[in-house]
């Protein structure tokens, strides 16, 4: 199977990570109810239920569903570089980002027909963000500082000698949006006890990355010069996702579900926009090499979705109080990514949540959950992968979330949800070249506050 050479990866993967849990790509939180209580496998309270459990549409009651939802994320992330060679510190900088993702937008519509010959019959529609997710843009990163190794070493083969980067002045900076709009239908049979779906969802993903600014280097040839490089690229691709569900209801207090998503083929194809490359020594075959590292224009990579298996439960302990149970597993280590996929096992997730009305108008829930990515220690330590790694790295994580329904008016209920995703910090030792060691600190948090609204006729 291919690899990903390290500047491939630089193009394809800058910001492979989701902004929130779920898979490396993939968006768990796509509905503000669903930030209120992420046990949301085995739910049927709400037209937003078409993402985690479809068969369950068909048995919310007769009549017309909408919900509408917007999230905005704020994402302070940090990671420290320090360098070493021969075992002697070299170099030690700081990077930071906080681009906020202002608008995460999902709309929900089912329409429940009610009795239709045996059982009931349901369909529905749903249209946003089914991964990815937002922007990010860094002050440099410690894949940039691994870069300029590898330009030191261009020099070098040029000129001779040896060399290495003493500062970076750069941006990076990366987009990813996946698309989605999607159909389907559920059909419940044997009194409610028994729910199926089927469903399909269309996927364009859109995404671009940058990297703008300066490169200062020393040679033990030609001395102390600069780097400067201006390069961007878009990359997009299409796919479709075929989706299954099925509901139990053994008793009339207890839901049992299942949803599987099959695996999203996505080739995407890059074009660059621009790439500029200039150096303080006037070396065109230095602009050259550069130049020729970062170009990916018409090249085509495989970065697929993965086969989603989620089961959940939820039990009506009294009327007032719910509580639910997900799990999720992610098979990331199955999906095509040319060869990305080798450095992770499967993934999987682990959700409790609660609802309890503390009126007729008001209901408030909470959950937590956790998220294990499963990537391989080699991820972290593999210079291949450090660009990817350090645009947005893949870290396991824990969720808490909070929040409130309100019925306004009869059957119009808006929901405000406020959560905190805290990821599991990593360090790592990069060996780049020989004695040369590239020690990183990763650190990042995700603060969302989610706002919906649901109607029913």
């Amino acid at each position: 199977m291919k690899k990903f050479s390290l500047l491939l990866t630089m193009a394809a993967l800058m910001v492979s990570s989701s902004v929130f849990a779920g898979s490396i790509d993939y968006l768990s939180n796509q509905s503000a109810k669903y930030c209120m209580n992420t046990a949301a496998t085995a739910r049927t309270d709400g037209a937003d239920i078409v993402a985690y459990n479809p068969a369950g549409t068909a048995l919310m009651g007769q009549g017309f569903f909408i919900d509408v939802s917007n999230q905005t994320l704020f994402k302070p992330y940090k990671q420290d570089v320090d360098v070493t060679i021969g075992g002697t510190p070299t170099l030690s900088e700081s990077y930071k980002q906080d681009t906020p993702t202002w608008i995460l937008p999902n709309v929900y519509l089912a329409y429940n027909f009610g009795q239709m010959g045996m059982g009931k019959l349901a369909v529905f529609g749903e249209l946003g963000i089914v991964a990815g997710g937002g922007s990010l843009e860094w002050d440099g990163s410690a894949g940039v500082m691994a870069a300029g190794f590898q330009i030191a070493q261009t020099v070098a083969s040029i000129a001779g000698g040896s060399g290495r980067p003493t500062a970076t002045d750069t941006t990076v900076k990366g987009s990813s949006v996946y698309y989605k709009a999607g159909l389907g239908a559920s059909y419940a049979f044997l009194d409610d006890m028994l729910s199926v779906s089927a469903g399909v969802r269309y996927v364009y993903a859109d995404r671009s990355g940058a990297l703008d600014g300066r490169l200062s280097m020393i040679s033990t040839t030609v001395g102390a010069y600069t780097v400067d490089v201006d390069s961007e690229w878009d990359y997009t691709a299409k796919g479709y996702t075929p989706v299954f569900g099925l509901d139990v209801k053994p008793m009339k207090e207890l839901t049992l579900a299942a949803r599987f998503e099959m695996e999203t083929k996505l080739e995407f194809e890059y074009e660059q926009k621009k790439n500029t490359v200039t150096n303080s020594l006037a070396n065109p075959l230095l602009n050259a090499g550069v130049a020729t590292m970062l170009n990916k224009d018409g090249v085509k990579a495989n970065q697929n979705l993965p086969q989603i298996l989620s089961l959940g439960a939820e039990y009506l302990v009294m009327p007032e109080l719910t509580v639910g149970l997900t799990g999720t597993i992610y098979w990331i280590n199955k999906a095509d990514m040319e060869g990305y996929e080798d450095y992770f096992n499967t993934g999987y997730e682990v959700a409790l949540g609660a609802t309890y009305k503390v009126m007729n108008e008001l209901k408030v829930g909470g959950s937590v959950m956790y998220t294990s990515q499963s990537a391989k220690d080699e991820l972290l330590t593999d210079k291949s992968q450090l660009i990817t790694v350090s645009g947005n790295p893949v870290l396991d994580s824990w969720f808490f979330g909070v929040g409130a329904s309100y019925t306004v008016i009869p059957n119009l209920d808006l929901t405000l949800a406020l959560s905190w995703v805290h990821y599991v910090p990593e360090d790592a030792d990069v060996t780049l070249a020989t004695g040369v060691v590239e020690s990183v600190s990763y650190k990042k948090d995700i603060y969302n506050i989610a706002l919906g609204a649901s109607y029913k006729m």
